[in-house]
């Protein structure tokens, strides 16, 4: 079992911290963007109304282009706070990972499926609606686990031979 679970765990980790670093390494490139365009658009809102007042825009272009910076800055501003929001979120769940992993290990040797045991690990089950296929009824459920999310187990003969030939030695080897 502990072959599996270290295999499990480095698989997670892996694969989460690989997802999240490029998705939080897109974001911040973004949020960048943002801000830099920001500052850009209060050094043109400065050139407009200079130009304004100086007569080489009219009010009307002024308030025309005026508006549309205005515009664009607030649609960047959301925009910043979405990004901001979406990091934190991707940082919070590298850090709830490793609290689910640190909460299965409680519980490796269960015996009886309390409710703490259910509302420590799993967020939420759905469940699908029921189907026949060849002949039997074959309903799906998906089981989003706290942090994680959906766990994606080996589904390929040579994974499952793999997972298989770990527990064997495991236990030729207890």
């Amino acid at each position: 079992m502990q072959n599996y679970e270290d295999l499990f765990i480095q698989e997670q980790l892996t694969k989460s911290t690989q997802n999240k670093a490029k998705q939080i390494s897109k974001n911040k490139k973004r949020l960048e963007q943002a801000k830099k365009r920001i500052i850009e658009i209060d050094n043109l809102f400065m050139h407009i109304y200079e130009d304004n007042v100086s007569g080489k825009i009219s009010d009307d272009r002024f308030r025309n282009l005026s508006f549309n910076y205005d515009k664009e800055q607030q649609e960047l501003k959301t925009k910043i706070e979405q990004l901001s929001k979406e990091i934190n979120n991707t940082e919070k769940k590298t850090t709830d990972l490793t609290q689910f992993i640190s909460n299965v290990k409680k519980y490796t040797e269960i015996t009886e499926l309390t409710p703490e045991i259910l509302n420590e690990l799993i967020e939420k089950i759905l469940i699908h609606q029921a189907e026949k296929v060849n002949g039997k009824k074959v309903q799906e459920i998906d089981i989003y686990y706290r942090g994680i999310g959906i766990i994606s187990f080996p589904v390929s003969l040579e994974d499952m031979t793999m997972v298989i030939e770990k527990m064997i030695n495991k236990k030729i080897s207890a």
